[in-house]
């Protein structure tokens, strides 16, 4: 399951304000203690700014890429402390950049910008029906001005036959 940055705020502040346990939260939304914990590290360091959605996408280049490869591949840091020194709202970014590397090499890594937050599904469902309800009242509105207009016109009609 999908987890949002603003969702991934919000159990990082229930854990650290409202006191509530890695458990009860695990079991709340569905997601293992570890990386709650992680959230909560990440927050400790970069603050809420690294979970607030700004609308840009992070463009991750292929020197930043390669320099948190190379402090992994040293063996002096584990890939969870490198995401969060980074910044990284899930660690398995940097595994994947890793991953990459060590199976096609250095000429693998590229630039690349991150992916836009899906929607979950209920999100997904909701803009849908939103964007109809907004096409038919659009459509609805300019029905009712082309039949304003005919009314209009029939009475100037009207009256301009009862003139003669």
């Amino acid at each position: 399951m999908l987890i949002t940055r603003e969702t991934k705020l919000k159990i990082v502040k229930m854990h650290l304000v409202e006191g509530v346990t890695l458990r009860e939260l695990s079991e709340q939304f569905h997601i293992h203690t570890s990386n709650i914990k992680y959230y909560v590290d990440l927050y400790r360091v970069h603050g809420e700014s690294v979970f607030v959605n700004d609308g840009k996408l992070r463009t991750y280049t292929r020197e930043y890429k390669l320099k948190a490869i190379k402090r992994y591949m040293l063996g002096n840091e584990s890939l969870r402390k490198i995401a969060v020194d980074l910044g990284l709202t899930d660690y398995t970014i940097l595994k994947d950049w890793v991953n990459k590397y060590k199976k096609s090499g250095e000429d693998a890594i590229q630039t690349t910008s991150g992916r836009r937050n899906y929607l979950l599904h209920k999100e997904r469902q909701d803009k849908i029906a939103n964007d109809e309800l907004k096409a038919r009242i659009q459509y609805l509105e300019a029905e009712n001005e082309y039949l304003k207009k005919s009314y209009s016109l029939i009475l100037e009609r009207g009256r301009q036959t009862k003139k003669k």
